[in-house]
Formats: C-alpha cells, structure tokens, sequence
C-alpha cells in the first residue's frame, strides 16, 4: 500500500468519525462529554496525517503490511457502527486503535 492509500484509508476513518460527531444530537452533559471525546480522538488522527504529508514515507518499510492490514480492519469496524449516542464509547475505543496502529506506521515508515 502506498502512502497515499494510507492517508486516504485515514482520511476515511476521519471522515467516518465526522459523520458520526454530526449525527449524533447528546440530550445531556454525559453525551457531550462523550461526543468531545470522539471529537478528540478525530482531531489526534488528523495530526498524525499531517505528520504522515510531512514525511517523506518507505513503503517497503518492514512490518507496515501488517500494520496497513490492522488499519483496515479498522475501518471496517468503524464503518459497521450505528451512528447513534450509544456506540460512541465504540468509536472512541476503535479511534484509539487507529491512532495506535498510525502511530506505528509513521514511526516505520516516515523518513524526514
């Protein structure tokens, strides 16, 4: 997978977590909280595709398929959830994933 195709598997999941933030209408703190929560985790993945744009990126960097593939999983499950308040903690959990996963393909495969 190129570099590009990661950023826009990325920019998938963002837009993913987009929807979802949009969708979704909290009727208490809690949810709002929940809900900033989410929008966190959608702001620390758009950080790590800048990062990504700013690197010059190895796409035959040891370990990055297996790294590329949990991505997609990834996606997979963020895209199979309801966009409803109760599957927020989901998302959020699935979020932290995917910011875990892209971490590690940018520590393999960026170069300055």
């Amino acid at each position: 997978m190129t570099g590009s195709e990661i950023l826009q598997n990325l920019f998938d999941e963002r837009d993913a977590l987009s929807d979802m933030i949009i969708e979704i209408k909290p009727r208490n703190d809690g949810e709002r909280n929940q809900l900033q929560t989410l929008m966190k985790r959608r702001d620390s993945i758009t950080g790590v595709i800048n990062q990504i744009i700013a690197k010059n990126f190895n796409e035959a960097a040891e370990g990055l398929a297996d790294n590329v593939s949990a991505l997609e999983k990834l996606t997979e499950r963020l895209n199979q959830l309801n966009k409803t308040i109760g599957n927020v903690n989901t998302a959020i959990q699935i979020a932290d994933e995917i910011i875990k996963v892209a971490v590690s393909i940018l520590a393999l495969a960026a170069t300055v």
